[in-house]
Parts: C-alpha cells; sequence; structure tokens
C-alpha cells in the first residue's frame, strides 16, 4: 500500500510514497533501506525563499529532519547504512534550480552523496502529475501519471487520524514550518484509470532520465 501526500505534508512508508496532484510543485523523497519518506512543498522549493538567500527546501529543510528523526523505527540518520542504499531525489516541474534545492536540502538533513532530479514537464507539459516513489532491492524508482489519469480514495476519518502523513506549513511567510497532523481527509489509495492504451499502468523513469549531481 502506498502513502500519499498531499500539498504542504510529509509522509513516509515502508515500501512506497505518493505525491498526488504535484503542479509547480516538489517533490523530495529520500530512501534508505527501511523506508522511503517525502516532503510535497507547494509553490515549488526553489526561489530565494523570504529573501533569505536560500531556497524554500533548504530555508524549510530543518522542519523535514525533524519529522524523519521521528519516524518509529529505524529514524534517520540511517548511519551504517551500505553505500549506495540511501538515496535522494527530487521530482519536478521546470525548477530551474532544482540542483540548489538537493544541495540545501541535503546539507540541511545531514546527506551526502549522489542525488537525482527528474523533470516531469517534458512528459506531460503544465498537467497535474501524480508521482510514486517506491525502494525495491536498495534502489529507488519513480513512477508517474497525469493526476486527471488517476482514481484516489479519500480517506475515512480513522485513517487520517491514524495517518503517519503530517502537515509542514507555517502561516507566515519565512517563519519556521510546524508539524501538525492532518485536519482534512487526504488521498488513502489510487489506481490508474484503466484505457486501452495504458494497460491501467503508470509510467516508469528511466535511469537515463534522470540528472545526477553529487551533495
Amino acid at each position: 500500500m502506498t502513502t500519499w501526500i498531499g500539498t504542504n505534508q510529509a509522509g513516509w512508508d515502508n515500501q512506497s510514497i505518493g505525491f498526488h496532484s504535484v503542479n509547480g510543485c516538489t517533490g523530495l523523497a529520500l530512501s534508505t533501506p527501511h523506508w522511503v519518506a517525502g516532503w510535497h512543498i507547494g509553490g515549488g522549493a526553489g526561489g530565494n525563499y523570504a529573501y533569505s538567500g536560500q531556497t524554500k527546501a533548504g530555508f524549510q529543510a530543518a522542519t523535514f529532519r525533524n519529522y524523519i528523526q521521528a519516524i518509529n523505527p529505524n529514524p534517520w540518520p540511517a548511519a551504517g547504512m551500505p553505500a549506495g542504499t540511501v538515496q535522494l531525489i527530487v521530482v519536478y516541474q521546470q525548477l530551474a534550480d532544482w540542483a540548489t534545492v538537493l544541495q540545501e536540502f541535503a546539507t540541511a538533513i545531514g546527506y551526502t552523496g549522489p542525488a537525482r532530479g527528474f523533470d516531469v514537464s517534458g512528459k506531460t507539459g503544465a498537467d497535474s502529475v501524480d508521482f510514486q516513489i517506491s525502494h525495491v532491492n536498495g534502489d529507488c524508482t519513480v513512477q508517474y501519471k497525469r493526476t486527471s489519469k488517476m482514481n484516489h480514495v479519500t480517506q475515512t476519518n480513522a485513517q487520517r487520524l491514524a495517518s503517519v502523513v503530517r502537515t509542514l506549513g507555517t502561516a507566515n511567510i519565512g517563519q519556521p514550518f510546524q508539524i501538525t497532523p492532518l485536519t482534512n481527509n487526504e488521498s488513502a489509495s489510487a489506481a490508474v484509470k484503466p484505457t486501452c492504451f495504458n494497460g491501467g499502468e503508470m509510467h516508469f523513469v528511466a535511469s537515463k532520465c534522470y540528472s545526477t549531481i553529487n551533495v
């Protein structure tokens, strides 16, 4: 089962996470051998956030770090993990400073090593997109589909109250983000609307389609 993460939320799962309706937003994912966690940053993760000289992801990454340090069991940092089994990925639409976003984000959470970026706009234009990020056999895979081609099932109240997903945000730009429980029922599960052409499947991102840097 995939844990779906809405705008301005963070979540984690033992197997896979999903970013629901990315449209000008940014999805940051961190994968370890134990779990994969993600942060869905509304409005994009780049720019000079609140004139701080940092990107939004870099300025507010300490809040996400606090979130992953509270994962139970096996919280961050993933000390002692074999090389290559901890991975950092950003998925986005036309984020010019994606490399800066990854570098600042990695520094804030204490990650060093290779990091990957994928710009979906070349595939879907400006359409809203759903991403699913899974870790299998020590590797992290990304799939995507236009949101309009997905069916989402809304959480029940009980599912929302039991969810590990949290809202990360602030009422005042430039102030540190806060971690708060969900107040609205979000997506509990999702599936591709099957057609004669897609077979009910999302699109896998091939390794050659990523841009890779060291952070």
